[in-house]
């Protein structure tokens, strides 16, 4: 894995950004993706098809809860694909059986219904781990981007529900209405019509077919986008390219270095002659001590201060209690003991005293967990609206903190202490040397410096850029006295830098130059006032 051969930019991105780049990845490659992850899946439902043929309902189960072994596939194509070595669809077809032996057991049945599967399944099929390497794998990854992958999850399945309703109003709607008048619905409800259902089998499976490279493709971006923050690669490709840029230096060194080699030798040669006629200072020499005198100079030096310093130190610590292992403390004992009288009072019948009343016994349990559930409630209730409760009682609680400004947005530094003092000449500069990337991102955090210091946007990393846009456009709509407002200008100077620059970042498609300056006449027409 050549970590500089990647497809795309190798950067910090929020869990967010890196589902965003999935699903462009998924849309770039879909096709083969759906062709590996379908004809296996067609093969298996044809199979259940020819031994049952009976019961179509249990077949399409089988064939749902066999996604991870279909998932495999597509995520090795993507893999290959994004570090500069794609595969054919054949060529990853042929490779099915070797990709699905490591932990095939476990990922349909213990891990089947895991809501991280898009997120954990690269531990398996591209690293080759398991057992105890990869649970710590799994353990170190999931402290971020866990929540993420799970609402990945929760997207898909509701993406294959609505697609498949969609499916079948849309046959419904092309039915002539005389056909719909004679057809028999409760039938079709019941599922007594095995051709349809089978039927509807095969459009379950190219709906599941269409969205899976979607799902698994997002799932990977959140791996790689994991791997990224902590081995650090957007760093190690710096210092790469800092070491090539090295080397061609070295080379063009070595290059100018031939033609002067014959002089440089000279005057080496005159300098070592000099050297060697000039007389050479007289070295003095410590006396050297005897093992008694050094033996003796440690012995002053460890009685010294630096050896003998005394530090105090006061605090609260925990006192060590000695516990008594293999012993169950009393305080257990007397509990058990209060729970067992309590229990069996009034747990006999007053006409017959022999026999014991187990519903009064069952009761009483019972009881106390209700009891307990009331009191929880009512403490989490309390919890949950403490803010409401002290301001209905007039308490004076700490006023919350002002929010820290963000350095970085969206991997992009956005201090004001890192722009230039003329942005739009720099950002002018920039594009004309063919670094469009740089001089758009330089327009973009710019703008975002001025809209969090000028305008106090509280900006964070779980937004997105178009997030970012509709906060100011809704300021614009609907202005706070307490902040400070945002024109029309401004609110459609945003809305347009920020399609521009998804669009560089993501698609890789430039502005044009009379738009750019359009862009940089806007900023000093909203910003230039605050310079």
């Amino acid at each position: 894995m050549q970590i500089k051969n990647m497809a795309v930019r190798a950067r910090l991105r929020s869990p967010w950004e890196s589902i965003d780049l999935g699903v462009a990845l998924a849309r770039k490659h879909w096709l083969p993706m759906f062709l590996v992850w379908l004809l296996p899946a067609a093969l298996v439902l044809g199979a259940l098809a020819w031994f049952f043929p009976a019961h179509p309902g249990w077949s399409l189960f089988a064939l749902w809860w066999l996604k991870p072994v279909f998932d495999r596939l597509p995520l090795f194509m993507i893999s290959r694909t994004l570090f500069g070595a794609p595969v054919s669809a054949l060529a990853a077809l042929k490779e099915f059986f070797r990709h699905n032996r490591t932990d095939w057991l476990a990922w349909i049945t213990l891990r089947r219904l895991s809501p991280t599967r898009s997120f954990d399944m690269p531990v398996t099929v591209l690293e080759q781990s398991k057992g105890t390497a990869r649970s710590a794998r799994i353990s170190v990854l999931h402290r971020k981007h866990s929540g993420a992958a799970t609402w990945l999850t929760l997207t898909g399945i509701h993406l294959e529900s609505f697609f498949l309703i969609a499916a079948f109003i849309l046959i419904y709607l092309f039915i002539p209405e005389q056909i719909v008048a004679n057809i028999q619905w409760i039938p079709l409800i019941r599922g007594e019509t095995l051709a349809l259902e089978w039927a509807s089998n095969i459009l379950c499976l190219l709906i599941m077919a269409a969205v899976a490279p979607f799902y698994i493709v997002s799932g990977f971006c959140l791996y790689i986008g994991r791997r990224i923050e902590l081995e650090g690669w957007d760093i190690e490709i710096q210092f790469r390219d800092l070491v090539e840029r090295y080397r061609h230096t070295q080379r063009a060194g070595k290059k100018t270095s031939t033609s002067t080699s014959p002089l440089a030798a000279l005057l080496l040669l005159c300098v070592l002659a000099g050297t060697s006629l000039a007389p050479a200072p007289q070295a003095y020499a410590e006396t050297l001590q005897t093992p008694a005198q050094a033996q003796q100079h440690i012995d002053e030096i460890l009685a010294g201060e630096d050896f003998h310093s005394i530090e105090q130190e006061s605090g609260w610590r925990l006192k060590k209690i000695e516990e008594e292992r293999g012993k169950i403390p009393e305080w257990i004992i007397e509990l058990f003991e209060w729970l067992f009288k309590w229990l069996m009072q009034n747990s006999q019948e007053a006409d017959d005293s022999s026999d014991i009343n187990w519903g009064a016994l069952l009761a009483k349990p019972i009881e106390l967990l209700l009891w307990i559930g009331v009191i929880a409630g009512l403490l989490y209730l309390g919890w949950r609206h403490r803010e409401a409760i002290l301001n209905s009682l007039r308490w004076q609680h700490k006023p919350k903190t002002k929010p820290v400004a963000p350095e970085t947005l969206f991997g992009l530094d956005v201090r004001q202490s890192s722009l230039p003092d003329d942005v739009c000449a720099e950002v002018m500069r920039l594009w004309r040397t063919g670094d469009q990337r740089a001089g758009l991102g330089l327009l973009y955090r710019s703008t975002l410096s001025h809209l969090i210091e000028d305008f106090q946007f509280q900006f964070g990393d779980h937004l997105t850029e178009s997030e970012c846009a509709q906060l100011v456009s809704q300021r614009q709509r609907s202005p706070q006295e307490a902040l400070r407002p945002v024109s029309a200008p401004l609110s459609q100077f945003v809305q347009q830098l920020t399609g521009s620059w998804q669009q560089l970042a993501y698609a890789h498609r430039p502005p044009a130059d009379e738009q750019l300056g359009g862009l940089c006449q806007q900023w000093q027409e909203v910003f230039g006032n605050d310079r």
